[in-house]
């Protein structure tokens, strides 16, 4: 199965490509070492050589085919067609049947920098000699600057109290995954048993599953703690005052000051507060949110459940 190109493998790709190439060495396939034969050694009958031949790619998939020695041209087009590979058509320049011989010429693929296509028992590699302009794509706008529209904020079936229904933990299988409460405790029963942990040690384990996550009509995620056992009034209020912990609920206080929520786009959205990035290129921080037909959310570190 193939990987499918997006558009910033097409941007990449096009930027590669784009440009002159002149054919820089020839392999004889019949040949023993596989040598790299200079394209200036590798003389036709008439004197002239393979670094006479060129080929111009431009942004908008055209391509200019030039034999320099004899002033013949000729035009066609080029496309991306997976990772380091390309295709394009040049009419009846090559002087080719059509065939499998025909397909190996039209198909360019990058090694080492250079691109390679076969004619018969001959690989051609080339070298790029000359840049060529590709245009900056237009870049999108990140789900983070998007403003919902008047219809957007009458989305709010998200709005609600949600606790936790599934956590990562370790899995009956001695792994590692997302796994219920009582599959948690059943675990650890199992490492208390086996020597592994103490029996005290099970409660710390367990707080996640008494927190909870509330999606506010003013647009915020927020995590709600329960308030531990055995903590008295006055400390509580300290910890409050101290910023230690955020406002005071029935039986617990936000743990947090919350993560943005939007709608836009037709689909639900939060902020994750992750700095990302892939190949040195910022990603959003903005994550999906689907709700599915059993109230429950995946936030892949866990699966929250809208309570009743």
């Amino acid at each position: 199965m193939g990987f499918e190109l997006d558009k910033d493998d097409l941007y990449e790709g096009m930027k590669f490509i784009v440009g002159t190439w002149q054919v820089d060495y020839i392999v004889n396939a019949f040949s023993n070492d596989l040598k790299h034969i200079p394209a200036k050694e590798w003389k036709s009958e008439d004197g002239r050589d393979f670094s006479d031949l060129t080929y111009t790619f431009t942004e908008d998939h055209a391509i200019v085919m030039k034999d320099l020695g004899s002033g013949k041209e000729e035009h066609g087009t080029w496309e991306q067609t997976s990772y380091g590979e390309y295709h394009y058509t040049l009419n009846a320049f090559l002087d080719l049947p059509d065939s499998n011989f025909l397909k190996a010429a039209e198909t360019l693929s990058v090694q080492d920098g250079c691109i390679v296509f076969s004619i018969g028992f001959l690989a051609i590699g080339m070298k790029k000699i000359a840049e060529g302009t590709v245009s900056e794509p237009e870049k999108e706008p990140d789900i983070g600057d998007l403003v919902p529209t008047d219809d957007d904020l009458k989305h709010t079936d998200i709005v609600g109290k949600y606790e936790i229904v599934k956590t990562l933990g370790p899995t009956a299988d001695g792994g590692f995954g997302l796994i219920t409460k009582d599959e948690m405790l059943t675990e650890l029963k199992k490492r208390v048993a086996a020597g592994e942990m103490e029996e005290e040690e099970i409660p710390s384990e367990m707080k996640l599953f008494d927190m909870q996550m509330w999606f506010t009509e003013d647009h915020k995620v927020k995590t709600v703690a329960k308030i531990p056992d055995g903590v008295s009034q006055k400390e509580i209020e300290a910890a409050v005052a101290a910023g230690h912990i955020g406002e005071l609920l029935e039986g617990g206080y936000y743990a947090d000051k919350g993560r943005d929520w939007k709608y836009v786009n037709g689909s639900y959205y939060y902020d994750t507060g992750e700095e990302r990035e892939l190949m040195g290129k910022k990603l959003s921080s903005w994550d999906p949110l689907v709700i599915d037909a059993d109230g429950c959310i995946d936030l892949h570190m866990m699966v929250l459940k809208k309570m009743k």
